[in-house]
């Protein structure tokens, strides 16, 4: 028969390992959640740097750019000095608005159509404006879907140029 000290001592040994290896569990879990946390910090801190690059374009003259442009990566080779359309939307200036489209002149000075119904949010900073509210020459953002004949179908459009709207 076993001695009660011992039985109570060997409890108290498991018990101890048991909060031990919780212990280290947790602290392992906590690691891990950190090293995500760091590389997610790491890819959105790159992203900021280079936020104008990514969505604006690269403009020799741009001062706050630098006055070298970024390279191109090397995948895109293949693709320089060909005529590719905005494939998800456009930024540019309105050029004409007939009933449901508008005709958007892009960086580039080509003709983009984009189609606005009645599901299309319309927006300046936070305020919600209509189809009405648009005016030739202001300078718009449209997310939206292409068809196969190029029209962008408008889901979102943003106004950046409050100061020609009037409520």
């Amino acid at each position: 028969m076993e001695n009660p000290i011992e039985v109570k001592k060997s409890n108290k040994l498991k018990i101890a390992l048991i909060v031990i290896g919780e212990i280290l569990l947790l602290f392992s879990v906590f690691s891990c959640g950190m090293a995500v946390g760091l590389k997610k910090d790491r890819f959105s801190h790159k992203f900021a740097d280079n936020y104008e690059r990514n969505f604006i374009g690269r403009e020799k003259n741009d001062k706050h750019l630098g006055s070298m442009p970024a390279p191109l990566p090397k995948f895109m080779d293949d693709f320089s000095g060909r005529d590719f359309r905005n494939a998800h939307g456009i930024a540019g200036t309105i050029f004409s608005i007939s009933d449901s489209t508008l005709i958007v002149l892009d960086r580039d000075n080509k003709e983009n159509t984009v189609l606005v119904t009645e599901k299309t949010l319309i927006k300046s900073q936070r305020d919600d404006l209509s189809r009405s509210d648009l005016k030739t020459g202001d300078e718009i953002v449209v997310m939206g879907s292409p068809d196969e004949n190029g029209v962008v179908s408008a889901s979102l459009i943003r106004v950046f140029n409050p100061n020609n709207i009037t409520k």
